[in-house]
C-alpha cells in the first residue's frame, strides 16, 4: 500500500508498454492487490496471470511478516472494503499455516454464509485439507446466524450448499434445527418476492412503497423498478411513485450513508440505466454527491492527474460497464467537489488541463475528464508532470494510472526517455521536495513508476473512500503497514 520498510533495493524493469519502471516492493503490490483487485481479466493480464501471482505474494509475506498480519490485512480487506474474491482467496491459503486465534479469524473473515462456501472451494481447489480451526470457525459463525441468513443463502445447485456447510461445520442453532427440519419460513426478501411473484410488476411497485429495498438493491434495480412504475410501457411513469418513493429513497441521506455505497456504484448505476427518467437521473446526481460527503478535505494545494490511455479503457470488474478510467474520474471529481482549490489533468501520451464548474451535473464532469481530446493513446506520465511544473507547488498529486508508460522512443522531450524514473524527481527540485505523491494503480499490475524508496512516494490501492481518508495519517509520518498491523477484528 504505502510507505512499508523504504529502504529497499530498487530494480528497474520494462513495463508491457517498454518503459522503465521499478518493480514494486513486494508487500507493496500484495496490498495494493489485496486491498484493490476483483482478480479479472485486465489489458495486459489474464485472471489467471493475477491469481497466480497473488498467490505467490502471499506465500511470500507470510512467510516474512507472519500469518497473523496477513489475516489481519485480510479481515480488513473484507470488512473495510468489502473485497470479497480476493479475501477469500487469502483466507483459503491461510488454512494451511498455524496462527494465534485462527478460529476467531476464520470467524470473521465471511460476512455473508455463500463467503464460507467460496473459501471451501478454494481450499478444495487447492488440493488441500480443511483444518479444524477453520471449520470450527465456519462453524462458530454460521451459529450466530439467524431466520434470515440461513433461509437466504441455501445456495441450491451450488458446489457447497446450505446443508453441507452445515453437516461439515456441525454448526447448531435454533434456525438452523428449523432449517434441517424444513420447518424455516421463506425469508422476506426482495429476490424471494419477485422470484415467486405472479406479477412482478405489482411486487416491484410493493416493495418500493413498502421500503423493503436495501441502498445497493434499489440502484442496482433501478431498470426493473423503472418498467413496473410504467404501466403502458409508454414511457410514461406513476409520477406518484417516481416522487413520493423512488426519489425519496435515492436520495435518503442516511440510507446512502449506511450502505458505504461508493461514488463509483452510484455512477455505474447510472451507466448501467436503460430507461432514461429526468427525474430519476437527477436523483442519481444528488446521490453521488451526498457520497461524496465521505471523501476528506485536504490543507493545502492538490492536483489529480487522471489516464486516458487506451489501456485504461478496461473494465473494472466483469459485471461492470465502467471503466479503470471512469472509476478514477469518479474519485477525482469526487475530490475536487469536497476540495475547491484543486487542479486537474489528463493524459496519454499528451496531457492536457481540464477546467471544471462545481455548479455542472458530477456525471457530466466526469464524462468530460474521461474523454481522450487528443491526449492519445499511448501512456507518457511526463507531459502532466510538465504541466504541473509551468503551474505551481501542489502539497499533493494524485497519479491514477495503470502506470505502464511507453517504451523511451515515444516519450516527450521533458522525460528524455525516462519518463518513470525522474519525471517526479525533477518537479520535486522546484519546489523543495515537499510534494507527496500518491500513486493509484488501478490495474494492479508488479510496477510502479516512481522510486519506491523516496518517502513522498506514497503506493496506493483502490480508490475508496476508506483508502482516500487514509491520506492525511500518511502526510503525518505514519505507516499504513502499522495501521494495519495494530487493527483489531
Amino acid at each position: 500500500m504505502s510507505k512499508f520498510n523504504k529502504n529497499i533495493s530498487t530494480q528497474m524493469v520494462d513495463s508491457y508498454e517498454g518503459g522503465k519502471v521499478f518493480e514494486k516492493n513486494p508487500l507493496e503490490e500484495w496490498m495494493n492487490t489485496l486491498f484493490s483487485s476483483y482478480l479479472t481479466d485486465k489489458f495486459y493480464e489474464n485472471e489467471d496471470t493475477q491469481t497466480t501471482r497473488f498467490i505467490e505474494l502471499t506465500n511470500q509475506i507470510i512467510a516474512k511478516y507472519g500469518a497473523s498480519f496477513a489475516a489481519k490485512a485480510a479481515v480488513f480487506a473484507r470488512k473495510e472494503l468489502g473485497m470479497r474474491s480476493v479475501s477469500q482467496l487469502t483466507a483459503a491459503i491461510l488454512n494451511e499455516y498455524q496462527f494465534e486465534n485462527k478460529r476467531y479469524f476464520f470467524s470473521q473473515i465471511v460476512n455473508r454464509p455463500d463467503d464460507v462456501a467460496e473459501i471451501f472451494a478454494a481450499i478444495e481447489a487447492f488440493k488441500g485439507k480443511r483444518s479444524h480451526a477453520t471449520v470450527r470457525g465456519f462453524g462458530d459463525y454460521l451459529s450466530s446466524l439467524g431466520d434470515y441468513h440461513i433461509g437466504k443463502y441455501k445456495m441450491k445447485g451450488k458446489q457447497y450448499n446450505m446443508f453441507d456447510l452445515i453437516n461439515i461445520t456441525h454448526a447448531h442453532s435454533e434456525s438452523i434445527d428449523k432449517y434441517k427440519a424444513g420447518t424455516l419460513e421463506a425469508p422476506d426478501t426482495w429476490e424471494v418476492k419477485i422470484s415467486t411473484s405472479e406479477d412482478k410488476d405489482q411486487e416491484w411497485r410493493r416493495l418500493l412503497r413498502e421500503g423493503k429495498l436495501g441502498y445497493l438493491a434499489l440502484i442496482r434495480n433501478l431498470n426493473n423498478i423503472l418498467e413496473a412504475i410504467d404501466p403502458t410501457k409508454s414511457g410514461r411513469f406513476d409520477d406518484a411513485i417516481v416522487y413520493d418513493y423512488l426519489v425519496p429513497q435515492i436520495t435518503n441521506v442516511d440510507k446512502i450513508r449506511k450502505s458505504m455505497v461508493f461514488p463509483y456504484q452510484i455512477y455505474n448505476a447510472y451507466r448501467n440505466l436503460k430507461i432514461h427518467n429526468f427525474l430519476v437521473i437527477a436523483a442519481l446526481e444528488k446521490a453521488f454527491r451526498i457520497s461524496c460527503d465521505n471523501m476528506p478535505k485536504f490543507a493545502g494545494k492538490t492536483a489529480i492527474a487522471l489516464d486516458v490511455s487506451g489501456s485504461m479503457r478496461s473494465t473494472i470488474s466483469p459485471k461492470s460497464v465502467i471503466s479503470l478510467k471512469e472509476v478514477g474520474a469518479c474519485y477525482g471529481i469526487a475530490i475536487w467537489l469536497n476540495n475547491p482549490d484543486v487542479d486537474i489533468v489528463k493524459f496519454g501520451d499528451k496531457a492536457k488541463s481540464v477546467k471544471l464548474n462545481p455548479l455542472d451535473n458530477a456525471f457530466s464532469c466526469i464524462e468530460k475528464l474521461v474523454a481522450n481530446d487528443g491526449c492519445g493513446f499511448g501512456t507518457d506520465i511526463a507531459p502532466a508532470y510538465e504541466n504541473f511544473l509551468n503551474h505551481n507547488f501542489y502539497d499533493r498529486i494524485f497519479l491514477i494510472s495503470d502506470m505502464q508508460i511507453m517504451t523511451s522512443d515515444y516519450c516527450c522531450w521533458y522525460s528524455r526517455g525516462d519518463s518513470g524514473k525522474t519525471c517526479f524527481k525533477k518537479y520535486c527540485a522546484k519546489y523543495g521536495n515537499n510534494t507527496h505523491m500518491y500513486s493509484f494503480d488501478l490495474a494492479n499490475y508488479h510496477t510502479q513508476t516512481d522510486n519506491p524508496n523516496n518517502p513522498k512516494v506514497h503506493l496506493m490501492t483502490s480508490l475508496t473512500d476508506k483508502v482516500v481518508s487514509m491520506i492525511p495519517y500518511v502526510e503525518n509520518g505514519e505507516k499504513l503497514f502499522d495501521l494495519i498491523n495494530s487493527y483489531s477484528y
